[in-house]
């Protein structure tokens, strides 16, 4: 079968389309014929080495993805002809990667894929959303008539975070930097856009969720907009930190963090069980089918193109980048 492969000593020299011999599963798992793959920042991270504790050469990248069973597991629970979506939140073990043509996947590992949704939806979706679902509300506690604030809000789990939390009848403001980018975001379902460097941002976005802070921010950049998701919290505030495209070292305001009894969160999802990815997955396609959303998709690209599609990835995107890959 073809695989996208990255060989010893790794990055993106030593990877490339390749026919691999497909290895044998285990009776837990289940085989499956991919159709779409989601990319993810972490997939060209981990190609490139640059992902901290990430998979040693030879690998395949790609978590994300949708398919169909072509044979089941041992104990029954998927059958040939099943439609799935790969559920998997590994960072390190990619024996299992995705951008390949068939792949075999632990039986917890997989959910039906959603009535209604595209290949490429479906697809787009496990990642961003389950870590949205965390920054939101396993940690960030958000609720129907709250305030939250999401910064980078034109990324994938920005994007994802906007769609959840407009669903339970929260009020999202979106930070951004494009003018292009803020129409859009109103689109999807931000209440108010700003400019994140606006010298008047707090005053603006109070007045707009008529509050003297949110209870809520959505930290996507990191770097020096830690400091400033700090000084946006009102009262009891929490901070949801799930990116660091802005740089890894933040200044924190200890006094405001003390007087506001506020919390920082940091954000991942490697460490939740199968069980818990799948309570997630079945409350997060419940809002979205609720008021008929669906995962934003910028791109698309055949599998023999999966190199431009990690280029068009490292580009100013709007939604997800997803590989397709066509039947043999």
């Amino acid at each position: 079968m073809h695989a996208l492969v990255t060989s010893p000593p790794g990055g993106w020299s030593n990877t490339q389309l390749t026919q691999i011999e497909l290895r044998e599963g285990r009776p837990v798992d289940v085989l499956v014929r991919v159709h779409a793959v989601g990319l993810n920042p972490a997939d060209n991270f981990q190609i490139e080495g640059k992902y901290p504790g990430g998979p040693k050469p030879p690998f395949i990248s790609g978590r994300d993805a949708c398919g169909v069973v072509v044979r089941g597991d041992s104990l029954g629970k998927w059958q040939p002809g099943d439609a799935v979506v790969v559920l998997q939140s590994s960072t390190t073990d990619l024996t299992n990667g995705t951008l390949c043509e068939q792949q075999w996947i632990g039986a917890d590992n997989l959910a039906r894929k959603p009535d209604g949704w595209t290949d490429a939806e479906a697809a787009a979706a496990p990642l961003v959303f389950h870590t949205a679902w965390k920054a939101l509300f396993d940690l960030g506690g958000l609720k129907s008539g709250q305030s939250v604030v999401v910064t980078g809000a034109s990324g994938g789990v920005g994007l994802a975070a906007i769609q959840l939390a407009n669903s339970v009848g929260a009020t999202v403001v979106a930070l951004s930097r494009s003018d292009a980018k803020r129409s859009q975001l109103h689109q999807v379902g931000a209440r108010h856009v700003f400019v994140p460097d606006d010298p008047y941002l707090k005053e603006k976005i109070c007045d707009a969720v008529r509050a003297k802070g949110v209870s809520l921010v959505v930290e996507n950049v990191g770097g020096p907009s830690l400091a400033t998701s700090v000084h946006l919290l009102g009262l009891h505030g929490r901070v949801s930190v799930v990116g660091v495209l802005g740089g890894v070292d933040g200044t924190i305001p200890i006094p405001a963090l003390m007087f506001k009894r506020a919390s920082i969160h940091g954000v991942l999802v490697t460490d939740d069980t199968p069980q818990q990815s799948q309570s997630a997955w079945e409350q997060i396609v419940k809002l979205m089918d609720g008021t008929q959303s669906r995962p934003i998709i910028d791109r698309r690209f055949p599998l023999k193109e999966a190199a431009a599609a990690f280029e068009k990835l490292r580009e100013n995107v709007f939604g997800k980048v997803i590989v397709e890959i066509p039947p043999a």
